[in-house]
């Protein structure tokens, strides 16, 4: 019969690069989360300021629109090359001419 003997006294060290290691993969994962939550922060803030000055840009526009609108008048618009022009629908049956929105 034989007998085994197990061997021990290399357990420290294996024991030792596993903590290492899982230290070592701890902080390098926080850290790979910390600078990914920042740049997203950072994008997300460009994000909102363009949005705010786009935003900004159409008000000032409707504004423009809004105040332009009462100045526009019919003789302004036939001055400018404008015409009215009157509808016409034309169809050959009896009944009077409509205008169809559905097929």
């Amino acid at each position: 019969m034989t007998t085994k003997i197990l061997d021990f006294s290399n357990i420290d060290r294996k024991l030792f690069w596993i903590l290492s290691g899982s230290i070592v993969f701890a902080v390098g994962f926080y850290l790979y989360s910390a600078f990914t939550l920042t740049f997203a922060v950072v994008e997300r803030d460009r994000a909102l300021s363009s949005a705010r000055t786009i935003a900004l840009g159409a008000a000032g526009l409707e504004q423009e629109y809004m105040a332009l609108q009462n100045t526009v008048t019919l003789s302004f618009a036939e001055k400018r090359g404008f015409m009215e022009v009157a509808p016409k629908f034309t169809g050959g049956s009896s009944k009077p001419d409509t205008l169809a929105l559905s097929r």
